[in-house]
């Protein structure tokens, strides 16, 4: 079983809808296989608890972050969506207003094309967002080396065997194809149990 502390949890802020499943998938596969542990706004159902309150507890309880913010464009209405900036924005609020643990915060910032993100987000200009350009195999790389540099752990796998095992694993989602599933019909929890299992 994975450690699952403070010092483990990645929390997972970017699109959750079926467009960026590759990428999504590619993450928690990549956050999994570095030996840390994925957090996630679809890891809990509870329609009691606003979900804004959840997102706060688990930022609250994940020393790093990956937030890809990305998706700019309008939907159907003509308007974007602002909820991965502002979750950004409660991260950085995190680090720089909470205790000691708080303030150990990392955060790994992605977009799409490199620079887009000064245009419609200019106040982290100097963060060094991270372009992955749509591709899972560049956002396998890249938080390789930002986990590889943020933890100073020295037995995450080199980006090239992560890369290769997360193929091996697409193509081995045969018993997947067998009960009439793909990859992208397993819930989160789901999905991380099938990691889990797989890389333990």
């Amino acid at each position: 079983m994975l450690a699952r502390g403070f010092q483990d949890h990645i929390f997972i802020n970017c699109p959750l809808d079926e467009a960026y499943k590759p990428l999504f998938n590619a993450i928690v596969f990549a956050v999994y296989r570095c030996g840390f542990y994925p957090v996630c706004a679809l890891q809990e159902s509870n329609g009691a608890d606003a979900r804004i309150y959840k997102i706060i507890r688990q930022i609250r309880d994940c020393k790093y972050g990956i937030h890809d913010i990305s998706r700019t464009q309008l939907n159907c209405n003509g308007l974007p969506r602002f909820n991965m900036p502002f979750e950004l924005g409660l991260f950085f609020g995190a680090k720089y207003f909470g205790n000691d643990f708080q303030k150990e915060k990392n955060a790994l910032i992605l977009e799409a094309q490199k620079y887009l993100s000064n245009e419609y987000l200019s106040d982290i200009s100097g963060m060094d967002a991270k372009a992955h350009d749509n591709s899972p195999d560049n956002v396998i790389k890249i938080i390789w080396n930002w986990l590889s540099t943020a933890s100073g752990r020295k037995d995450i796998p080199s980006y090239p065997m992560i890369i290769h095992d997360y193929k091996e694993f697409l193509q081995d989602g045969l018993f997947l194809r067998n009960n009439g599933l793909s990859i992208n019909d397993l819930t989160f929890n789901d999905y991380c149990a099938l990691l889990e299992e797989g890389l333990n």
